[in-house]
């Protein structure tokens, strides 16, 4: 498929809401707008699909903790690479595990955002990220900030024995910060996060060799023949250009039959939300699951005026009446069906800025078992979810 340029002004005030939740708190701070059009993308002649065996369900939070992900970490003998949004230099469990691999002889690497949303973002890098920088590097681990040109390194992977056999990736949609895995300051659960393990080789080597890139001194990324590798950004002034706009194009406008989708935030001219409108017009099932914050009520209105089903604020395991935040971006197409397929990863769908000018990752699954097993986390947070937006928290930009 070949995507004709699109010029699109980019609502950064959108954004920061887009990414709240990995700023550790509920709040957006609105920044200004910029313009980042989409660039034209052709896939490789040498495209290839991951076999769907090769994806499988990691962890689910805030269900499963920390302790699915410091695990996968210790299964490492040659290397950890990190590349994460946010770092909590005080997440105890998390930083233990990493000590420990590294005082068994195992480098670790963590690449963290340069630039935080809503913060002041001097070339130097934003000055709580480089104090995380420089605290994680006192106990021995390498720490970079990501590339300058991206709006934020948004990606969340980590990759372990690069280079090896045994290399495998974690691809997810959480930030390493408490907030995400259980309670915390912020409330008495997590967040609704999902990761998927991927041990494709060739997968894995093309991660492993976009994390060396966005290394300093920074090199150019290799173009990626992986068709189930979602990459962003997509805009014009980068190369070579992502193709996560034309793959998740593919994704809403392939769906058939039922569409259902986590949604953190909602821009109100997402690009990516008017084809899912088109969707239900021609007569596929949308369901949505939100949080009341970010969506503005004239969207909220727009979506159910098009026959979309809007849903708000799940609950934990019906366990607490107070609501999980939603920083999920899974979305399932054709659920049961022979064509299903899901998108798990770190682009926020419906933030134009994210597949466009953000560096994500985020991948296509068609394994039926990790279709089936995401999907019911959906299910159970739609039936907790309610119908009604909390008006003293609704966004939107």
């Amino acid at each position: 498929m070949v995507l004709r340029r699109r010029a699109a002004l980019i609502g950064l005030a959108a954004a920061a809401m887009s990414l709240v939740a990995c700023t550790g708190s509920n709040q957006a701070t609105p920044s200004s707008t910029v313009e980042m059009p989409t660039a034209s993308y052709s896939p490789p002649a040498d495209a290839q699909v991951t076999p769907p065996e090769r994806i499988t369900l990691a962890n689910v939070q805030p269900n499963d903790g920390i302790d699915p992900v410091i695990a996968f970490i210790e299964t490492a003998r040659a290397s950890v690479d990190i590349s994460i949004y946010r770092i909590d230099s005080d997440f105890t469990p998390l930083i233990q595990a990493l000590q420990r691999t590294v005082d068994r002889g195992v480098p670790v690497r963590i690449s963290i955002s340069r630039q935080l949303v809503g913060q002041p973002n001097p070339p130097q890098g934003n000055s709580q990220q480089i104090v995380v920088q420089q605290q994680l590097q006192a106990l021995g681990m390498q720490v970079e900030l990501s590339r300058p040109e991206f709006h934020y390194g948004h990606e969340k992977s980590i990759i372990v024995d690069t280079g090896t056999p045994e290399a495998r990736a974690m691809i997810a949609d959480w930030n390493l910060q408490a907030s995400y895995f259980g309670p915390n300051q912020y409330g008495p659960v997590g967040a609704r996060g999902m990761a998927v393990l991927n041990t494709d080789p060739q997968d894995v080597a093309t991660i492993a060799a976009y994390f060396d890139a966005n290394w300093p001194p920074y090199a150019p990324y290799p173009v990626s023949t992986r068709s189930s590798l979602v990459w962003s950004p997509s805009g014009i002034e980068y190369s070579p250009v992502g193709n996560s706009v034309a793959v998740l194009t593919d994704f809403i406008n392939g769906a058939r039959s039922t569409l259902d989708i986590y949604a953190e935030y909602i821009q109100d001219n997402s690009f990516l939300i008017d084809m899912v409108i088109a969707r239900a017009k021609a007569g596929v099932a949308v369901r949505i699951v939100a949080n009341s914050s970010g969506q503005s009520p004239q969207m909220v209105a727009n979506l159910r005026e098009a026959g979309i089903d809007v849903r708000f604020d799940p609950i934990y395991e019906g366990n607490t009446s107070d609501p999980m935040f939603v920083h999920s971006k899974t979305m399932f197409a054709d659920v049961a069906t022979p064509e299903q397929v899901a998108f798990i990863g770190s682009q926020n769908t419906f933030i134009n800025e994210s597949p466009e000018a953000i560096l994500e990752l985020g991948v296509i699954v068609k394994n039926p078992e990790t279709i089936a097993g995401a999907h019911g986390f959906f299910e159970q947070d739609w039936s907790t979810a309610t119908e009604t937006q909390a008006t003293s928290s609704a966004g939107g930009n």
